[in-house]
């Protein structure tokens, strides 16, 4: 629940600045923004994340994947290439206790960094980024709550498309890779050594500056 309230109200907040930088304050920096193209100061996306495991490893032989959320912020750093921070998380059922133990849930979170390059094409805004992250699997039973950490390494196209120049939509495939940090029998040890995912993202986009006015 404090997650759900956290992303609902950092929507709210970038929405109202996302409206502020819509309207300039001072007919000079308007009329500055137009001879230079305004500025680009970044986007953040927030929307529903589908996550799918795939390959020989436990939480493709073990779990029931369900879809959680992503939010992340491009700075525009310089020319296009842009770094930011990065949040995502999703639910699953174990569905094979003889693999992974007497719990029954997990929530998987990722806190990490992105960077890439973004350009822009009429109303489309296509980037192509990489994310390294700390990823944790919160695991929970009836007896027994523990977690299980990982280094979580993704990439990440990115297709937008602008309805107005600071609210638009986007789809985010990602490929990732988690380097599961698990003590595991040597027979075991492909199955939780790493996980791959190939996860599904879409939703809202909401730009931040100027620049997007004259697209």
């Amino acid at each position: 629940m404090n997650i759900k309230l956290f992303l609902v109200a950092l929507t709210i907040t970038s929405l109202t600045l996302a409206q502020e930088t819509e309207t300039p304050t001072e007919t000079t920096a308007e009329t500055r923004d137009t001879k230079d193209g305004g500025k680009n100061i970044g986007s953040i996306v927030i929307g529903p994340y589908i996550p799918f495991a795939f390959g020989d490893n436990f939480v493709n032989e073990g779990m029931d994947l369900k879809m959680g959320a992503r939010i992340a912020f491009k700075v525009n750093a310089y020319k296009g290439i842009y770094i930011g921070p990065y949040f995502s998380f999703f639910n699953a059922d174990v569905t094979n206790k003889n693999l992974l133990g007497n719990y029954d849930n997990t929530t998987n979170t990722v806190i990490g960094a992105i960077a890439g390059y973004e350009t822009h094409i009429s109303k489309f805004d296509l980037s192509i980024g990489i994310g390294v992250g700390a990823a944790t699997y919160h695991n929970d039973g009836y007896y027994d709550n523990f977690s299980d950490t990982a280094t979580a390494v993704w990439l990440n196209p990115e297709v937008g498309y602008r309805i107005t120049p600071y609210l638009g939509l986007y789809f985010a495939p990602e490929l990732r890779h988690d380097f599961m940090n698990i003590d595991a029998p040597a027979e075991l040890g492909n199955t939780f050594e790493g996980v791959n995912y190939l996860n599904l993202s879409f939703g809202l986009r909401i730009n931040l500056g100027t620049a997007y006015k004259y697209l």
